[in-house]
């Protein structure tokens, strides 16, 4: 998988509540370490505005053809 793969999927809860496309991928070392997604974080890799939702890698669960799954709680 590539990076940019995981660009413009959805992110949903376990439960279907979504979050959001995700619109960057944060890396630190050649690792994944976050996901900024929702319209807040599209906003935010335009403008530097800060707001955007981040959900830290350890969070996701799964990634399929359309969506990343997370863990139940909310991004931050």
């Amino acid at each position: 998988m590539r990076l940019s793969d995981l660009r413009d999927k959805i992110v949903r809860s376990p439960d279907g509540k979504t979050f959001g496309h995700v619109h960057e991928v944060h890396c630190d070392a050649g690792r994944v370490t976050a996901l900024m997604c929702g319209p807040a974080s599209f906003l935010e890799r335009w403008t530097g505005r800060t707001g955007g939702r981040r959900v830290p890698w350890e969070q996701v669960r799964r990634i399929g053809d359309d969506a990343v799954v997370i863990s139940d709680g909310s991004p931050s």
